[in-house]
This record gives C-alpha cells, structure tokens and sequence, in this order.
C-alpha cells in the first residue's frame, strides 16, 4: 500500500509536467500519454539509480521523459543518431549549474511550443534528426521550395519566441 501511495503522489505531482512536454515534442495526446505511462513505469524499474545528490527528481523524471521521446522520434524515422546534440545528451560541464540547465531547457520548450504541430515535425525532422529539405520533400510529396519556406517561417517563429530571452 505505501508503494501504491508513493506512486500516486509522484504521478498527482509530476504527471502533468511530463505530459506537456510529451505533447509538445510529440504533438499528440495519445503519444503524450503513453510516454506519461511510459516514464514512471521507467522511474519505477530504475529507482534505485536515482541519485539525490546529483539532482533534483523533478530533473530526473523530464530527462527520462525527454529522452524516451527522443528515442520514440528516431524510431518513427528509422534514424538511429541526430545531428544535433540535445541538452539531456551534453555531459555536466563543471561548474554547470541544474538552473542553467533548466532555463536552456525552458528555453527550447517554450521555442517549440510556439509551433503548430506540423511546423514542430518539420523542425524536428530537419534539425534532430538530420533531414535535408530535400529527402522532407520527397516524403511528404511536396515541392522542396515549400518545405524551405515552411522550414523558413517556423524558424523565423522559434527566433520570436525567445526574443529578449537571454539563452545560455
């Protein structure tokens, strides 16, 4: 019965968090719940790995939330490695702090969050998974000026979006 208490506090807590950036990397409610799902039942398999000393379990929970959505974009695409590197990727440079970390994270979010779902699949696809405008283009069906200029606005927006904001 404590377990079952324990899980459901972590889950009334957290739940909601890991959900939103589940939909806003994933761009759907069903994928956002499954990763919910998903990342407790993670928690859960791993809780002997969690470290208070390194961090907090609010950081905790979203690296494993974000990385299993990562993981779930490469496998959708069939592409085994980014050619970006994503924060939760980067090792700790000494002297980094978990704020800094938070507000470059805060950062990206509220960037991606600024778009619609198909403007977040097109950035994703071209800069997290490595897709040329071109190889887009194909798969979609579309002409390659199109993607372009869609890839072209959305990235205009995430500009916007971060505006005044000081990033790391």
């Amino acid at each position: 019965a404590g377990n079952d208490d324990a899980i459901r506090a972590l889950y009334a807590r957290y739940g909601r968090p890991i959900y939103s950036l589940g939909y806003r990397l994933l761009g759907t409610r069903e994928s956002a719940e499954e990763l919910t799902q998903d990342v407790f039942l993670t928690a859960w398999r791993k809780a002997g790995r969690f470290d208070p000393t390194r961090g907090r379990l609010s950081t905790w929970l979203m690296t494993i939330a974000h990385n299993l959505a990562v993981d779930r974009l490469r496998r959708e695409t069939g592409v085994s490695r980014p050619t970006l590197v994503l924060v939760d990727e980067v090792p700790d440079a000494p002297g980094l702090d978990e704020e800094a970390v938070l507000i470059e994270r805060d950062a990206a979010l509220r960037a991606l969050s600024s778009l619609t779902a198909a403007e977040r699949r097109l950035v994703v696809r071209a800069y997290f998974r490595g897709m040329t405008a071109r190889e887009i283009a194909e798969s979609d069906g579309i002409p390659l000026g199109t993607v372009k200029t869609r890839l072209r606005s959305a990235m205009i927006k995430v500009r916007k979006a971060n505006e005044g904001k000081e990033l790391l």
